[in-house]
């Protein structure tokens, strides 16, 4: 591969990279896991793939990406919940769900503070 090849990124490369890019990415992903998440029965950990879409708001230029994401994908969490079909015991189901809930807001409040502190280096710069 040349040294040119890597100063000019694919435009396929760098639409994804946009912040539209990581929004339509993240959008298909959660649809995608809340599809899957109706699909399967209660104590099916699927909503484990709600973390991806996370994880991808962080390289988005907006500073609100990452709570609107946690606050839309906790929705569908809940969503999720209530079209599964049964499996486990409810109350099993509550508490694997409610403990992924608070290490979700955990994992998006950590991010939101590292990409805060980013921004604001960045700004600084």
């Amino acid at each position: 591969m040349t040294l040119s090849r890597h100063h000019h990124p694919s435009p396929i490369i760098t639409a994804l990279s946009s912040d539209l890019g990581i929004v339509v990415v993240a959008a298909i992903v959660i649809i995608a896991v809340y599809l899957i998440d109706t699909i399967t029965p209660l104590g099916q950990p699927v909503w484990l793939l709600y973390l991806v879409p996370l994880v991808l708001s962080y390289w988005s230029e907006r500073y609100y990406a990452i709570p609107t994401v946690c606050i839309v994908t906790l929705l569908f969490l809940v969503g999720g919940f209530v079209a599964s079909p049964a499996g486990i015991p409810i109350q099993e189901a509550i508490l694997m769900r409610f403990t992924f809930f608070l290490i979700f807001i955990c994992a998006a409040l950590l991010l939101w503070a590292i990409r805060r502190r980013t921004i604001r280096h960045e700004n600084l710069s």
